[in-house]
Protein backbone atom coordinates (compact mmCIF):
# COMPACT_ATOMS: atom_id res chain seq x y z
CA UNK A 1 0.00 0.00 0.00
CA UNK A 2 1.13 3.89 -0.53
CA UNK A 3 0.21 5.09 3.45
CA UNK A 4 -0.17 8.76 3.37
CA UNK A 5 2.21 10.99 5.47
CA UNK A 6 1.30 12.63 8.32
CA UNK A 7 -0.69 15.62 6.65
CA UNK A 8 0.45 17.73 9.60
CA UNK A 9 4.20 17.64 8.50
CA UNK A 10 3.97 16.82 5.01
CA UNK A 11 4.46 19.72 3.11
CA UNK A 12 1.65 20.74 0.44
CA UNK A 13 3.40 19.81 -2.94
CA UNK A 14 6.21 20.70 -5.70
CA UNK A 15 6.65 24.02 -5.40
CA UNK A 16 3.35 25.13 -3.02
CA UNK A 17 2.64 26.70 -0.31
CA UNK A 18 1.75 23.96 2.60
CA UNK A 19 -0.66 26.86 3.46
CA UNK A 20 -1.92 26.75 -0.11
CA UNK A 21 -6.70 26.40 0.78
CA UNK A 22 -7.14 24.61 -2.93
CA UNK A 23 -4.28 21.89 -2.79
CA UNK A 24 -4.28 19.28 0.57
CA UNK A 25 -0.86 17.84 1.73
CA UNK A 26 -0.59 14.51 0.27
CA UNK A 27 -2.14 13.89 -3.39
CA UNK A 28 -5.09 11.26 -2.73
CA UNK A 29 -7.07 13.83 -0.43
CA UNK A 30 -7.60 15.69 -3.54
CA UNK A 31 -10.00 12.51 -4.11
CA UNK A 32 -13.44 12.46 -2.56
CA UNK A 33 -13.70 9.03 -1.20
CA UNK A 34 -14.18 6.55 1.87
CA UNK A 35 -15.00 3.71 3.35
CA UNK A 36 -14.91 1.79 6.41
CA UNK A 37 -13.56 -2.20 7.27
CA UNK A 38 -15.67 -4.80 8.85
CA UNK A 39 -15.20 -5.95 12.19
CA UNK A 40 -13.17 -8.80 11.15
CA UNK A 41 -11.15 -6.46 8.73
CA UNK A 42 -12.20 -8.96 5.73
CA UNK A 43 -14.51 -6.84 4.33
CA UNK A 44 -14.30 -2.87 3.35
CA UNK A 45 -17.17 -0.82 2.24
CA UNK A 46 -16.91 3.04 0.91
CA UNK A 47 -18.39 5.12 -1.68
CA UNK A 48 -16.81 7.89 -3.93
CA UNK A 49 -17.63 11.56 -6.00
CA UNK A 50 -16.50 11.26 -9.84
CA UNK A 51 -15.83 15.03 -10.94
CA UNK A 52 -14.86 16.45 -14.47
CA UNK A 53 -11.08 16.47 -13.36
CA UNK A 54 -11.20 12.88 -12.50
CA UNK A 55 -12.42 11.73 -15.42
CA UNK A 56 -10.43 10.79 -18.86
CA UNK A 57 -10.41 12.88 -21.09
CA UNK A 58 -13.31 12.50 -23.86
CA UNK A 59 -14.60 9.80 -21.36
CA UNK A 60 -17.10 9.18 -19.48
CA UNK A 61 -15.42 7.06 -17.38
CA UNK A 62 -12.78 7.99 -14.21
CA UNK A 63 -9.43 7.33 -14.99
CA UNK A 64 -8.11 3.85 -14.25
CA UNK A 65 -5.48 5.58 -12.44
CA UNK A 66 -8.02 7.26 -10.02
CA UNK A 67 -9.62 3.73 -9.41
CA UNK A 68 -6.30 2.13 -8.48
CA UNK A 69 -5.30 4.93 -5.99
CA UNK A 70 -8.65 4.54 -4.31
CA UNK A 71 -8.16 0.38 -4.51
CA UNK A 72 -4.55 0.79 -2.85
CA UNK A 73 -5.95 2.71 0.23
CA UNK A 74 -8.91 0.89 0.53
CA UNK A 75 -7.00 -2.13 0.16
CA UNK A 76 -4.18 -1.37 1.46
CA UNK A 77 -5.49 -0.51 5.14
CA UNK A 78 -6.32 -4.23 6.10
CA UNK A 79 -3.38 -5.05 4.48
CA UNK A 80 -1.52 -2.96 6.68
CA UNK A 81 -2.80 -4.73 10.04
CA UNK A 82 -1.53 -8.54 8.55
CA UNK A 83 1.77 -7.42 8.03
CA UNK A 84 2.18 -5.23 10.79
CA UNK A 85 4.58 -3.86 12.25
CA UNK A 86 6.27 -4.10 8.90
CA UNK A 87 5.26 -1.57 6.43
CA UNK A 88 2.95 -3.13 3.43
CA UNK A 89 3.62 -2.17 0.10
CA UNK A 90 2.16 -2.57 -2.95
CA UNK A 91 2.95 -5.48 -5.67
CA UNK A 92 1.09 -5.07 -8.30
CA UNK A 93 -2.69 -3.45 -8.79
CA UNK A 94 -5.05 -4.01 -11.92
CA UNK A 95 -7.93 -2.08 -12.93
CA UNK A 96 -10.74 -3.05 -15.30
CA UNK A 97 -13.47 -1.12 -17.00
CA UNK A 98 -16.67 -3.14 -17.67
CA UNK A 99 -18.94 -0.20 -18.17
CA UNK A 100 -19.37 2.33 -20.92
CA UNK A 101 -20.12 4.99 -18.58
CA UNK A 102 -21.38 5.83 -14.94
CA UNK A 103 -22.67 8.63 -13.03
CA UNK A 104 -20.80 10.58 -10.57
CA UNK A 105 -21.20 9.22 -7.58
CA UNK A 106 -19.26 5.17 -6.75
CA UNK A 107 -20.18 2.84 -4.03
CA UNK A 108 -17.15 0.26 -3.33
CA UNK A 109 -17.14 -2.77 -2.28
CA UNK A 110 -13.80 -4.54 -1.24
CA UNK A 111 -12.97 -7.82 0.32
CA UNK A 112 -9.41 -9.84 1.07
CA UNK A 113 -9.29 -12.87 -1.17
CA UNK A 114 -5.39 -14.09 0.30
CA UNK A 115 -4.38 -12.96 3.85
CA UNK A 116 -0.57 -14.66 4.45
CA UNK A 117 2.07 -14.17 6.61
CA UNK A 118 3.77 -12.08 4.60
CA UNK A 119 0.89 -11.36 1.50
CA UNK A 120 -2.05 -10.35 1.20
CA UNK A 121 -4.00 -10.10 -1.62
CA UNK A 122 -7.66 -8.21 -2.20
CA UNK A 123 -9.95 -7.67 -4.62
CA UNK A 124 -12.03 -3.96 -4.81
CA UNK A 125 -15.19 -3.01 -6.93
CA UNK A 126 -16.35 -0.03 -8.16
CA UNK A 127 -20.40 0.19 -9.10
CA UNK A 128 -22.64 3.04 -9.79
CA UNK A 129 -24.52 4.29 -7.48
CA UNK A 130 -27.43 5.16 -9.20
CA UNK A 131 -27.87 1.83 -11.30
CA UNK A 132 -25.87 -0.43 -8.94
CA UNK A 133 -23.80 -1.97 -12.08
CA UNK A 134 -20.69 -2.33 -12.19
CA UNK A 135 -18.43 0.13 -13.46
CA UNK A 136 -14.71 -1.54 -12.71
CA UNK A 137 -12.91 -4.20 -10.88
CA UNK A 138 -9.65 -3.82 -9.02
CA UNK A 139 -7.35 -6.41 -8.08
CA UNK A 140 -3.94 -5.53 -5.46
CA UNK A 141 -1.31 -7.73 -3.86
CA UNK A 142 0.94 -6.86 -1.21
CA UNK A 143 3.63 -7.51 0.74
CA UNK A 144 5.63 -6.50 4.07
CA UNK A 145 8.31 -4.46 3.05
CA UNK A 146 11.59 -6.69 3.12
CA UNK A 147 13.32 -2.91 4.83
CA UNK A 148 13.63 -2.73 8.43
CA UNK A 149 13.37 1.00 8.69
CA UNK A 150 9.87 0.58 7.22
CA UNK A 151 7.10 0.11 9.87
CA UNK A 152 3.58 0.32 9.92
CA UNK A 153 1.98 4.02 10.70
CA UNK A 154 -0.51 4.40 12.85
CA UNK A 155 -3.85 3.97 10.93
CA UNK A 156 -7.49 4.10 11.31
CA UNK A 157 -10.02 1.40 10.43
CA UNK A 158 -10.81 3.41 7.23
CA UNK A 159 -10.61 6.43 6.08
CA UNK A 160 -11.95 9.73 4.62
CA UNK A 161 -11.24 12.39 1.92
CA UNK A 162 -12.88 15.25 0.94
CA UNK A 163 -12.47 16.39 -2.33
CA UNK A 164 -10.74 19.75 -3.29
CA UNK A 165 -9.29 18.96 -6.96
CA UNK A 166 -9.97 21.91 -8.87
CA UNK A 167 -7.55 21.15 -12.28
CA UNK A 168 -7.25 18.07 -14.24
CA UNK A 169 -5.23 15.29 -12.12
CA UNK A 170 -1.84 15.80 -14.14
CA UNK A 171 -2.03 19.11 -13.59
CA UNK A 172 -2.86 18.57 -9.91
CA UNK A 173 0.33 16.75 -9.50
CA UNK A 174 2.23 18.48 -11.92
CA UNK A 175 3.20 15.43 -13.90
CA UNK A 176 3.24 16.46 -17.91
CA UNK A 177 3.74 14.31 -21.02
CA UNK A 178 7.54 15.40 -22.58
CA UNK A 179 6.63 13.47 -26.01
CA UNK A 180 3.89 10.99 -27.38
CA UNK A 181 4.50 7.75 -25.37
CA UNK A 182 6.37 9.57 -22.73
CA UNK A 183 5.24 11.18 -19.51
CA UNK A 184 7.54 12.79 -16.32
CA UNK A 185 6.73 13.88 -12.91
CA UNK A 186 9.02 15.15 -10.42
CA UNK A 187 8.99 13.65 -6.60
CA UNK A 188 8.10 15.55 -4.16
CA UNK A 189 6.63 15.40 -0.49
CA UNK A 190 2.89 15.90 -1.54
CA UNK A 191 3.29 12.99 -3.78
CA UNK A 192 5.02 10.29 -1.06
CA UNK A 193 4.15 7.76 0.65
CA UNK A 194 5.24 6.88 3.94
CA UNK A 195 8.25 5.28 3.22
CA UNK A 196 9.37 8.58 1.37
CA UNK A 197 8.75 7.17 -2.57
CA UNK A 198 6.44 8.25 -5.17
CA UNK A 199 2.40 7.12 -4.70
CA UNK A 200 1.55 4.14 -6.03
CA UNK A 201 -1.33 5.89 -7.62
CA UNK A 202 0.86 8.65 -9.15
CA UNK A 203 2.87 5.86 -10.98
CA UNK A 204 -0.49 4.26 -12.37
CA UNK A 205 -1.52 8.04 -13.77
CA UNK A 206 2.47 8.44 -15.43
CA UNK A 207 1.79 5.03 -17.20
CA UNK A 208 -1.32 5.91 -18.16
CA UNK A 209 -0.65 9.32 -19.45
CA UNK A 210 2.06 7.69 -21.55
CA UNK A 211 -0.43 5.32 -22.85
CA UNK A 212 -2.44 7.61 -24.04
CA UNK A 213 -0.15 9.80 -25.40
CA UNK A 214 0.86 7.55 -27.58
CA UNK A 215 -2.92 6.20 -28.94
CA UNK A 216 -3.58 9.84 -29.72
CA UNK A 217 -4.88 10.73 -26.65
CA UNK A 218 -7.38 7.71 -26.41
CA UNK A 219 -8.31 7.13 -22.98
CA UNK A 220 -6.76 3.99 -20.58
CA UNK A 221 -9.63 1.58 -19.79
CA UNK A 222 -7.51 -1.35 -18.18
CA UNK A 223 -4.18 -0.58 -16.07
CA UNK A 224 -2.00 -3.38 -14.62
CA UNK A 225 0.87 -2.20 -13.02
CA UNK A 226 3.40 -4.25 -11.45
CA UNK A 227 5.86 -2.11 -9.24
CA UNK A 228 9.63 -3.51 -8.95
CA UNK A 229 11.27 -0.83 -7.15
CA UNK A 230 10.67 2.44 -6.15
CA UNK A 231 10.69 6.28 -7.30
CA UNK A 232 13.14 7.09 -4.54
CA UNK A 233 15.51 10.15 -6.09
CA UNK A 234 13.38 11.07 -9.48
CA UNK A 235 11.67 12.51 -11.53
CA UNK A 236 9.66 9.46 -12.62
CA UNK A 237 9.57 8.88 -16.43
CA UNK A 238 7.00 6.58 -18.01
CA UNK A 239 7.72 5.21 -21.76
CA UNK A 240 4.89 3.31 -23.24
CA UNK A 241 5.90 1.37 -26.53
CA UNK A 242 2.97 -0.69 -28.68
CA UNK A 243 1.87 -4.17 -28.40
CA UNK A 244 -0.31 -4.38 -31.07
CA UNK A 245 -3.82 -2.88 -31.84
CA UNK A 246 -5.30 -1.04 -28.34
CA UNK A 247 -2.35 -2.56 -26.22
CA UNK A 248 0.90 -1.24 -24.88
CA UNK A 249 3.74 -1.29 -22.33
CA UNK A 250 5.10 0.81 -20.02
CA UNK A 251 8.45 1.17 -18.42
CA UNK A 252 8.32 3.59 -15.42
CA UNK A 253 12.16 4.80 -14.18
CA UNK A 254 13.80 6.46 -11.62
CA UNK A 255 15.78 9.03 -13.60
CA UNK A 256 17.87 9.84 -10.87
CA UNK A 257 19.04 7.19 -9.76
CA UNK A 258 20.54 6.23 -13.21
CA UNK A 259 17.21 5.04 -14.86
CA UNK A 260 16.38 1.99 -12.49
CA UNK A 261 13.58 0.57 -13.78
CA UNK A 262 10.56 0.65 -11.05
CA UNK A 263 7.52 -0.89 -12.59
CA UNK A 264 6.18 -2.41 -15.65
CA UNK A 265 2.89 -1.67 -17.14
CA UNK A 266 0.32 -2.87 -19.43
CA UNK A 267 -2.61 -1.36 -20.81
CA UNK A 268 -5.67 -0.72 -23.02
CA UNK A 269 -6.78 2.27 -24.78
CA UNK A 270 -10.26 3.03 -26.43
CA UNK A 271 -13.37 3.91 -26.68
CA UNK A 272 -15.56 2.10 -25.45
CA UNK A 273 -14.61 -1.84 -22.79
Amino acid sequence: MTPLHDPAAAPAGPGADASAPDRPRAFPAGIAFGFEMSDDDLMMTGDATLTEFLRSPGAALPRPSVLATIADCVAGIPAHRVTAPRLSVTLDIAVRMVAESCGDHLDIRGEIAKKGRSTVASEVRFFDAATAALVAHSYVTFMASPRPQDHTPHLARGMHMDETMGQPLPEYVEARVVAAGTAEVERAPFLEQAAGSLQGGVVALLAEMAASSLAGGAPVLDLDVRYLSAVRVGPGRATATPLGGELARVEVRDRGRADRLTALVFTRTGTTP
